[in-house]
């Protein structure tokens, strides 16, 4: 595992993480940045209702299998399991950090928000959920077209994901940041896990 991605990815955990607890609301430039993709998109745009879909049942099996095949052809067949051993962790992750922590969601008085909630804002379960099944690929070594293809696809899922649940006033991008890292994280313990299994013919990574 890439040691440099490792701290970074720990980094934009604790810190927007830490932040995000102490302030229990919107850390600065959160609003601004929320109103202006509700200004280009609009406050509930037709797409970002069915995109949040996707890491909820039944919708979350189509994005596993889609996760699946992108780590397939990144890594090969072993390292097409990762990303479902990712998304356990996270589900474990996700429910021990809820009772450790709250966080308040989007202000209605501040931002539009779709759908009001009272529970936490932190983690995002679509962050953690959508990082360590897309998160993957960015932990398999590979070159090339294809792979590159793999890689800008995973990194397209995550960005527009996140701009969905900031544009539903879901989440501040405070609280997506360090949701989206931890689930990185998470999957590239599983793509590290997998790695360790004593297939003599596996593909390195």
């Amino acid at each position: 595992m890439n040691p440099r991605r490792l701290l970074v990815l720990a980094l934009l955990v604790l810190i927007p993480g830490a932040a995000a607890i102490a302030a229990q609301g919107a850390l600065p430039g959160d609003v601004a940045i929320t109103r202006a993709l509700q200004g280009a998109l609009g406050r509930a745009p037709a797409w970002a209702g069915p995109m949040t879909d996707m890491a909820k049942a039944p919708w979350l099996w189509a994005s596993m299998v889609a996760a699946v095949i992108l780590a397939g052809l990144a890594g090969g067949r072993l390292r097409a399991a990762s990303p479902l051993l990712a998304y356990g962790f996270a589900w474990g992750v996700d429910h021990m950090l809820r009772m450790l922590i709250f966080v308040p969601r989007p202000d209605a008085a501040l931002v539009a928000v779709a759908t009001a909630s009272s529970s936490s804002g932190l983690p995002s379960t679509f962050g953690l959920v959508f990082g360590a099944l897309f998160g993957a690929a960015f932990w398999i070594r590979g070159s090339g077209v294809r792979h590159q293809a793999v890689l800008a696809l995973s990194a397209l899922f995550m960005a527009v994901g996140a701009a969905a649940r900031i544009v539903l006033g879901g989440h501040w991008l405070s609280q997506m940041v360090p949701s989206f890292a931890l689930g990185i994280l998470l999957a590239g313990l599983a793509v590290w896990l997998i790695g360790r299994l004593p297939y003599p013919s596996r593909s390195k990574g």
